[in-house]
């Protein structure tokens, strides 16, 4: 989340995207004026950052950006894993050799 996001909104923003990640496909979140302030604050913040897209005048929907926010609030590592598999395997083989290379040799030194 961003920086000076209150912990109640990051809450209650990870709520309403479960709510959508989980609903049946086309599914909508209506807003009213009968909602809590931090609820309606939530779905504005959502809006903002293009992971909400209103339909109507009071109907919200997951956008393809909401779902891929939700995975990476959710699962940060593997969503930088998927997006940084090269750089990664390329560590891990290098870390690898090395490691190969150090055991050769300290078995040539014995």
């Amino acid at each position: 989340m961003a920086r000076g996001v209150s912990k109640e909104l990051e809450n209650e923003v990870r709520t309403l995207l479960e709510q959508l990640v989980y609903a049946e496909p086309g599914s909508f979140l209506t807003s009213s004026l009968g909602q809590g302030s931090l609820e309606l604050d939530a779905m504005r913040y959502l809006e903002d950052i293009g992971a909400l897209e209103r339909s109507s005048s009071a109907a919200f929907r997951l956008t393809a950006q909401g779902r891929e926010y939700w995975e990476k609030l959710t699962a940060p590592r593997w969503y930088w894993f998927r997006r940084n598999w090269f750089a990664a395997s390329v560590a891990g083989a290098t870390i690898v050799a090395a490691s190969v290379s150090a055991g050769a040799n300290i078995a040539n030194l014995v």
